[in-house]
């Protein structure tokens, strides 16, 4: 076992899911909601009212009311967009939500695809009524990166984890000293001993 190689792969393997867990963050991010408010508005007998709603972003949103009124009613929000053939605004489609004769009501349009919304409140009625009502408006906000930045990131962060595991599994798995050099060990024996002398010639020790 390498401890060393061990704590190197599980530092880059933590890095890696620490930038999956960041991208996973970001594409969690919570909803925006905004509130739209209105209170005993009285709307009088054969009449109507009528209120422009702008969602804040027209992608990947939603918009839902609850209403009220005092008097049998017909409500409906429907998507707008301006006239092709004059100023103003027109439909650009059935209602996302209706309600016909009623005295309340409550729905949610889960896909928003229109910049304005109209709000429309009919007394049929002989009697004034009285309208309440609650709009609630749901976007997400716009991504922080492009889509080839979320790939970049992701596969930066599979090839951290990748990277990681193998050096964890090494650091696990191979054997101490592998890639020592045994011949380093064998010890080198220094000696300052001189050499011996040559015996001497006995003739020149005893001339003739």
């Amino acid at each position: 076992m390498r401890p060393g190689l061990v704590v190197v792969g599980a530092v880059i393997a933590a890095l890696g899911c620490g930038l999956i867990a960041t991208l996973f963050l970001l594409a969690s991010a919570p909803a925006v909601t905004n509130q739209l408010s209105v209170r005993n508005l009285v709307v009088g007998s054969q009449s109507s009212y009528s209120q422009e709603i702008t969602p804040v972003s027209s992608s990947s949103g939603s918009i839902g009311v609850t209403w009220s009124t005092t008097a049998p009613a017909n409500v409906t929000l429907t998507p707008e967009a301006p006239c092709a053939t004059s100023q103003g605004m027109c439909p650009t489609g059935p209602p996302a939500l209706e309600w016909t004769q009623v005295t309340s009501g409550k729905g949610t349009d889960p896909s928003v695809n229109s910049s304005i919304y109209l709000l429309e409140v009919v007394n049929p009625g002989v009697v004034e009524l009285k309208f309440s009502a609650t709009l609630t408006l749901a976007y997400h906000p716009p991504s922080p990166l492009p889509t080839w930045g979320w790939g970049v990131i992701a596969g930066g962060a599979l090839v951290l984890i990748a990277i990681g595991g193998v050096a964890v599994f090494l650091g696990l798995f191979l054997p101490p000293g592998v890639y020592q050099d045994h011949s380093a060990d064998v010890p080198i024996r220094r000696t300052t001993d001189a050499p011996p002398e040559p015996p001497a010639d006995e003739s020149d020790q005893h001339p003739p």
